[in-house]
């Protein structure tokens, strides 16, 4: 549950130098974390659905049919305008993004329907540090608990955590209690995730670098992750590699296949331009339409 907007990703050719030109190609996509996992999910063969709002305008009705065409549900409101993130990519694969999430901040209301026959929530950070967004996740949390589904939870963006406050997200971790709680290591450094971890599981990502995955006893699991000739693009991995670990922890793999599972569907989208596995419906674009 959470952000669909449209990515307009710029991949530089080098570092941005202020008040000049730097040369660029520029690639529109569908994006928001939540919608990434959810069509990461479905295009890897789980049943995903999506919950959440667009603006009332084209480029929501485009954003929504693009989801609904990985296979997902897509259940959304429509009111308002559509958001968009605008993601600067440097040569090797790091991307800065700058968020205008537009209408989906907004979503309230949601029928209790929506959570029929969930076996996962997840909620990006996103979801939870916005109002009436925020508290529209925590009830939605509530409610998916009652119907005995497992509650994840991304860490997501430094900034926001910081902005938020860590303690403050911390507390909110223990009220929501957690099945999964998925962290880059930055982000797993601000929330302290590794001293006092909150959640049945704890899964810390760190690039190249092995997976962590801490118990609620402080067991520590390292899964090896795949090693890549090159990475054309950040954006996403961490999205695929929630979607790839919650399908299979819900299909009833452990912790530790889980994780290779979220490592292979990440190595996916290491190599193509924003969040995408290379065969979804919608190739990447460069602005203008010609086909890249």
């Amino acid at each position: 549950m959470g952000d669909l907007v449209e990515d307009v990703v710029v991949w530089l050719e080098a570092p941005p130098r202020r008040g000049t030109d730097t040369p660029a190609r520029v690639f529109r996509r569908r994006g928001g974390s939540a919608a990434n996992v959810v069509s990461f999910a479905a295009l890897d063969g789980s049943p995903a659905r999506f919950i959440g709002r667009v603006g009332d305008d084209p480029l929501g009705e485009r954003l929504v049919a693009d989801l609904a065409a990985t296979g997902a549900e897509v259940l959304v409101q429509h009111e308002g305008r559509s958001g968009t993130i605008v993601v600067l990519v440097e040569p090797g694969g790091e991307r800065t993004m700058l968020p205008d999430r537009g209408a989906c901040t907004e979503l309230a209301g949601v029928p209790a329907e929506w959570l029929d026959g969930i076996a996962v929530l997840h909620l990006p950070a996103y979801s939870l540090v916005v109002e009436p967004l925020g508290a529209t996740a925590r009830s939605l949390a509530t409610q998916s608990r009652h119907r005995g589904a497992l509650l994840s939870i991304d860490a997501s963006s430094v900034d926001v955590l910081e902005r938020f406050g860590p303690g403050a997200f911390r507390r909110l971790l223990a009220d929501l209690a957690p099945d999964v709680v998925l962290a880059n290591a930055d982000e797993a450094v601000v929330l302290d995730l590794a001293g006092a971890p909150i959640g049945r599981l704890v899964v810390v990502k760190s690039g190249p670098a092995p997976v962590t995955v801490i118990d609620a006893a402080g067991g520590r699991t390292t899964v090896p992750v795949p090693q890549l000739a090159t990475v054309a693009d950040t954006t996403g991995a961490g999205d695929a590699f929630a979607a790839g670990f919650l399908a299979a922890l819900a299909a009833g793999a452990g912790p530790t296949d889980a994780a290779v599972a979220g490592n292979r569907l990440a190595a996916r989208v290491l190599t193509q331009p924003g969040a995408s596995l290379g065969g979804d419906p919608a190739p990447p674009t460069p602005a203008g339409g010609h086909p890249a």
